[in-house]
């Protein structure tokens, strides 16, 4: 399986949102005598509010939008992982006592039962080196959540 290029971009909902505060502040500043200051200070905080809006990925080989989730791994049980994300091993079970150090994005979309993995190998703080992207299955990605270090 080749390899696609993730990029991140603005979920519709995002979208919609920005354009709402937008059309508002532009409406204010328009209605003139009173309502220009007003406009100018729901623009600048749209326009500030920018940044932190949650955001969608899309995968050069495949249609539709994905959302993120990350999972902080124990870099000790590397092998493992990665033996679980290409279907090689049936079941995993992770004892390590050093959590951390590495981590596991799945991109998923909530009307497919298919998720897409890869994982990152975080040594000293760097970028890291990243894998291919696998396909796993929700009950995978349960179970790789079960181990995960930082559970929300």
């Amino acid at each position: 399986m080749k390899n696609p290029q993730v990029k991140k971009t603005f979920l519709p909902q995002d979208i919609a949102v920005l354009a709402v505060i937008f059309a508002a502040g532009a409406a204010c500043f328009l209605l003139g005598e009173g309502w220009g200051g007003l406009g100018v200070v729901i623009l600048l905080c749209g326009a500030t509010m920018l940044p932190f809006y949650r955001h969608g990925y899309r995968l050069e080989d495949r249609k539709g939008l994905y959302r993120l989730q990350e999972l902080s791994l124990s870099r000790d049980n590397k092998a493992e992982i990665l033996a679980y994300l290409e279907g090689k091993l049936e079941t995993l079970d992770l004892h390590s006592p050093q959590p951390g150090g590495a981590l596991v994005e799945v991109y998923y979309r909530k009307d497919e039962d298919l998720r897409l993995a890869r994982f990152f190998d975080y040594a000293d703080f760097s970028q890291g080196i990243e894998y291919p992207l696998h396909e796993v299955t929700r009950e995978q990605v349960s179970t790789l959540e079960s181990f995960a270090t930082d559970k929300k």
